[in-house]
């Protein structure tokens, strides 16, 4: 299975994970996550599909935009189905066709979930 990890260069290793270059960052930069139609049954988390891509490598200023092209409403809330949302964001039902962003201010790792489906899972690590 392959590692969906980006980065802010869009370069891509062999195992799939998105890495900078030895370049320094301009500035602030926008990611955008796509949660496909079809993740509102379960099975996306069979082969970290159900956000595309599950896992981002960020920078500390930068934007991630959830864009739901799924037909069902879901949320993109830190946290885990384990252990409930951490409340460092939340989007509330994000419709279909819609965008949740959220810009990260502090390096860390952000585990985030649908509440209306848990099987729908990723993570933010800002850096």
């Amino acid at each position: 299975m392959a590692d969906d990890t980006m980065m802010a260069d869009d370069t891509m290793m062999a195992d799939d994970t998105m890495m900078a270059d030895d370049v320094a960052p301009t500035g602030p930069t926008s990611w955008d996550v796509i949660t496909p139609e079809g993740t509102s049954v379960p099975g996306c988390e069979l082969d970290d599909t159900c956000f595309m891509p599950s896992s981002i490598m960020a920078q500390v200023g930068d934007t991630v935009n959830w864009v739901n092209n799924d037909v069902a409403a879901h949320t993109v809330s830190s946290g885990s189905p384990r252990d409930g949302p951490t409340n460092v964001f939340d989007s509330g039902l994000v419709m279909a066709g819609t965008v949740f962003s959220h810009t990260f201010e502090e390096s860390g790792t952000y585990p985030y979930f649908c509440l209306v489906h848990p099987w729908m899972i990723g993570t933010v690590v800002v850096e």
